[in-house]
């Protein structure tokens, strides 16, 4: 039996390049570039890649961002668990999540396989207060995604208050 990690990430958005600009402190973190590219019909996720340093200074000369050219919007992935979240578990949540959803502008790591993760994804509106639907965007990447090194496992969490 191979070790298996969890992983907490509390998203928020969407946010438009011009609020990640006025928020350069912004950074450490998972990112999602969502929108439409040439030709297609439906703003879908494009793109999921992590960054250590600040958003702003990632996407500014981003390599595949500009792409997405019509209702350019991100999400910003802040990892809640575990509390000292190195880089390693930066690219083990975008290795679940590049596997599974398969970004249209990811190349790398659409093919290979992750390893054993439990990928919990918690959704905020922009001001940080909990959104009880999912965003449009990104109703199809379930809240939860598990993979043990065999099976999949996938669910959506509801949101409750006291």
């Amino acid at each position: 039996m191979s070790s298996h990690t969890t992983v907490i990430v509390d998203w928020r958005g969407p946010f438009s390049y011009q609020e990640i600009e006025q928020n350069s402190d912004w950074g450490n973190g998972l990112y999602l570039a969502t929108g439409k590219l040439k030709y297609e019909r439906e703003a879908t996720i494009q793109y999921c890649g992590i960054t250590e340093g600040s958003f702003h200074g990632r996407f500014k000369n981003h390599h595949k961002v500009h792409e997405i050219n019509r209702q350019q919007e991100f999400w910003i992935g802040e990892i809640n668990y575990p509390n000292d979240a190195s880089r390693h578990f930066l690219e083990m949540a975008e290795s679940i999540i590049i596997y599974f959803w398969q970004p249209e502008l990811n190349e790398k790591k659409k093919i290979s396989i992750p390893k054993p993760i439990t990928l919990i994804s918690k959704w905020f509106k922009k001001d940080s207060t909990p959104r009880y639907r999912q965003h449009t965007m990104c109703k199809e990447l379930d809240d939860v995604l598990s993979f043990d090194g065999e099976s999949w496992r996938t669910g959506n969490l509801q949101v409750w208050e006291e």
